[in-house]
């Protein structure tokens, strides 16, 4: 009997775990893009916004960026899920107990450097700084980012980076109300 529990212990040891992690991969997949973020929260005009970015697809490539590789950052594992973990919970609430009609998002988009991570921008650019440094015109403006001398970030100079013309957008959603 006790060998047969000990062979039990051993492949429950060995499989659920494995289990536990392919449904935690699964759901933070299900959960990083704009077909479930807009399903939870007024996110709308930022989904019709980015669908018409060439980070959303509207490009040669159909390469297309999902929510999270933008709004979550990609400097470690740890802060990636806190932070999907906190921003979920947050919108979640504001969605069912807020108003979220009432938010200003063309305001919101000022303090646009605390809702994109340049570590997901990086990720995805990976060549960027090697680029940056054969080209004169990139390297103007660039240089001072890879040697760290400026406190910007990506979208201080690229800000309607993901979402192309999103004051449209935004008016239109205004206007449906």
């Amino acid at each position: 009997m006790i060998p047969i529990l000990i062979i039990v212990g051993i492949i429950a040891f060995i499989v659920l775990p494995f289990i536990s992690w392919l449904i935690t991969d699964e759901s933070i997949t299900a959960t990083s893009d704009a077909q479930f973020c807009v399903t939870c929260h007024s996110m709308g005009p930022f989904e019709k916004s980015h669908t018409a970015d060439v980070h959303g697809g509207a490009n040669d490539h159909g390469i297309r960026a999902t929510c999270a590789q933008c709004h979550l950052p990609h400097d470690s594992s740890f802060n990636y899920l806190y932070t999907k973990a906190e921003t979920g919970i947050h919108d979640l609430w504001v969605e069912n107990f807020g108003d979220p009609e009432s938010i200003d998002w063309a305001a919101k988009h000022e303090y646009r450097e605390e809702f994109v991570y340049d570590s997901g921008c990086l990720t995805c650019h990976t060549n960027l700084e090697k680029a940056t440094m054969a080209s004169n015109k990139a390297l103007i403006a660039h240089k001072p980012y890879f040697l760290g001398t400026t406190d910007d970030k990506c979208v201080t100079c690229h800000e309607n980076v993901g979402h192309t013309d999103l004051n449209k957008y935004l008016s239109e959603a205004k206007d449906e109300e």
